[in-house]
């Protein structure tokens, strides 16, 4: 029982101060251990947003309806994806017209004569708008975030079938 309890519960001034050494390693590695996490994290949700490109706001104007479309739907240019709906609102001056604010990335070369269009993907039918180049004006579209330029939309395929099929 006597070695036992020298073994064991008893130390030496030597084995005390080996023992509070490792004790303090430990602490330091937990401490690097969880800076580094912070870090990670840090660094991860950084990737995630995708870091703050610039982005320009333009308006799309229409009358027609934009049934499905939501604030944070997608907006593509030729096909590609290029940014975001940010407002949808009616347009204070003329409560006819729709206004719908989208945010475009901004090395995406829009023109003067570049149009809008509402569009569904796939079998659920998500709105996106659809932005295309007519080429009748070539000038290119400057973004003032002041006053945002704004975009004309053209109706869609489905709404000109209906519109002609009403008449």
């Amino acid at each position: 029982p006597s070695f036992c309890y020298r073994l064991f519960w008893r130390r030496s001034p030597e084995t005390a101060l080996i023992g509070s050494m490792e004790n303090k390693s430990y602490a330091f590695a937990a401490g690097l251990f969880a800076l580094l996490l912070g870090v990670a994290a840090l660094l991860a949700l950084y990737w995630l947003n995708g870091g703050k490109d610039e982005s320009h706001d333009y308006i799309v104007v229409t009358k027609q309806n934009i049934g499905g479309l939501n604030p944070q739907a997608q907006v593509r240019y030729r096909g590609i994806r290029v940014g975001k709906v940010s407002d949808i609102r009616l347009d204070p001056d003329d409560y006819s017209n729709i206004l719908v604010t989208i945010s475009i990335n901004g090395d995406v070369p829009l023109t003067r004569g570049t149009v809008a269009k509402l569009n569904y993907q796939g079998v659920t039918g998500l709105a996106h708008i659809l932005l295309l180049e007519t080429g009748k004006d070539l000038a290119p579209l400057k973004s003032d975030d002041e006053q945002p330029p704004r975009i004309t939309m053209i109706p869609s395929l489905l709404e000109e079938l209906g519109e002609t099929g009403m008449a």
